[in-house]
């Protein structure tokens, strides 16, 4: 199978599913130099030179603020793509975490090669195979819940490369465009095609841009009701593939205004940059600007375009000279790429934590627990998928009659941490001899690479098989 094919099928099917808490990067505004992380260059005067024409009272290509749109890729433009999407690695490792609760899936395809992080074995299972993973991770859950896993995913995964969260490898130049744009009365949209509400989980933290701003690749979902109360399910079905010809699609369906300002980095945003800058005939002079990340910079990121299985760069390339398009060289323009890692920031200043999970353990049915109930906490090493998990703390608490959520804190020896190496809180709520509830999803804990404190983990448990309290 044709490899940019594979990609682009695997996006389109983890889209359609679709920490500590964030740090916000979102980048201040100085007065003297609004992208002070660009060289003085021809792209950086050439966004300087727009804003300030479109904003100047009085003048003929002045744009009312209410007009001031600005539309941004995410993948490749805001943050890094390579080596893979940054959902993709999302899905893989939801399989992985799961992968205790399905031993047939060590046998199965692409169940197999995602535990082994083969990804040229995952892309080898076609469509069908990828729709199946799918499925199997993410259909039946809510909306909340999915928000939820993305975020504890975002708390510890880390990039194969740089070994920094995925929040941190964020683009520093164009964290201050964003800022810069906002300061001078545009309303900032990310239109990707990554899933829409993978990137709500982080995307207002991180770059200031709220949920309602952003438009992305959707997935079919149903309301039901869930005790008692309304919820958004998940279902295993595309809705809309924010792609290409999909995104100016989705900006005139979700907008509803045509942009003043597009910013993309691949062929996958070539439309949106022909929709947002083409006059609508000769009377058209409106100022429209379009912008290409291109990714130039070997040592500090990385260098590909027309021949990349991922963010591919040829047809819009081509096309840049002819429509103006400002092409931005991360090499030549960008003095820096990435933010300062906020670790690395606060790593002077920040009192050292105690080695604890602090969190609450709770259950959704409206039953009390027996007088005698006791929570069972783990903390477990599960970095082995086909060995069972070490247990490296455990926590015995007595209800003592009290009603969910029952708050717990988890020490544990940072010794027993190993760089590289995934962790696990399970609960359980058990009676005697009987299990009650217990964790029917992970909740992983900790950094990669060394020892810290996960705050406020809230823990569901479901009920089991084992027994039931009484109603």
């Amino acid at each position: 199978m044709n490899t940019r094919r594979i990609v682009v099928t695997f996006v389109a099917l983890l889209a359609a599913a679709a920490v500590l808490p964030l740090v916000s990067l979102r980048a201040p505004i100085a007065a003297d130099d609004p992208l002070p992380s660009w060289n003085e260059t021809a792209s950086k005067q050439a966004i300087m030179d727009f804003v300030a024409k479109v904003t100047k009272e009085g003048s003929s290509d002045f744009v009312k603020p209410a007009e001031r749109i600005a539309v941004f890729d995410n993948d490749g433009t805001l943050w890094c793509e390579q080596p893979l999407y940054f959902q993709g690695f999302f899905c893989i490792d939801r399989v992985k975490a799961l992968a205790r609760q399905h031993p047939e899936w060590k046998d199965t395809e692409p169940f197999k090669s995602a535990i082994a992080g083969d990804l040229k074995g995952v892309g080898a299972a076609g469509a069908k195979g990828l729709h199946d993973m799918l499925a199997a991770t993410h259909a039946g859950m809510t909306t909340d819940e999915f928000n939820t896993i993305v975020k504890d995913w975002l708390k510890t995964a880390r990039h194969p490369k740089y070994n920094r969260p995925y929040t941190e490898c964020i683009y520093q130049p164009m964290l201050e465009v964003l800022a810069y744009l906002r300061a001078s009365g545009f309303k900032t949209f990310i239109v990707s095609g990554g899933g829409l509400d993978f990137m709500r989980a982080f995307a207002e933290e991180v770059y200031g841009i709220p949920p309602e701003q952003i438009i992305g690749t959707s997935g079919k979902t149903q309301l039901e009701m869930r005790d008692g109360a309304p919820v958004i399910v998940k279902l295993p079905e595309l809705s809309s593939l924010d792609d290409k010809e999909g995104k100016p699609l989705n900006i005139e369906l979700h907008i509803g205004r045509r942009p003043v300002m597009c910013f993309g980095n691949s062929d996958g945003d070539l439309q949106m940059l022909q929709w947002t800058t083409i006059p609508r005939g000769s009377a058209d002079h409106s100022p429209r600007f379009g912008l290409i990340v291109r990714h130039t910079d070997v040592e500090r990121e990385y260098a590909y375009d027309r021949d990349s299985h991922v963010g591919k760069l040829d047809k819009a390339l081509d096309e840049a000279e002819q429509r103006g398009w400002t092409v931005v060289s991360m090499k030549d323009d960008w003095k820096t790429i990435f933010p300062a890692s906020t670790a690395q920031a606060s790593a002077n200043s920040a009192p050292l934590q105690s080695h604890s999970i602090t969190g609450t353990v709770a259950y959704r049915v409206r039953i009390a627990p027996p007088p005698h109930a006791v929570v069972h906490i783990k903390l477990e090493d599960v970095s082995q998928a086909d060995a069972p998990a070490t247990v490296i703390a455990e926590k015995r608490i007595a209800t003592d009659g009290r009603q969910v959520p029952i708050p717990f804190t988890l020490e544990y020896d940072p010794a027993k941490i190993i760089a590289n190496h995934r962790y696990n809180v399970r609960a359980s709520i058990v009676s005697g001899d009987k299990t009650l509830f217990t964790t029917a999803q992970q909740y992983p804990v900790l950094t990669v690479g060394g020892p810290g404190g996960d705050r406020d983990l809230r823990i569901i448990v479901e009920q089991s098989g084992d027994g039931a309290p009484g109603r």
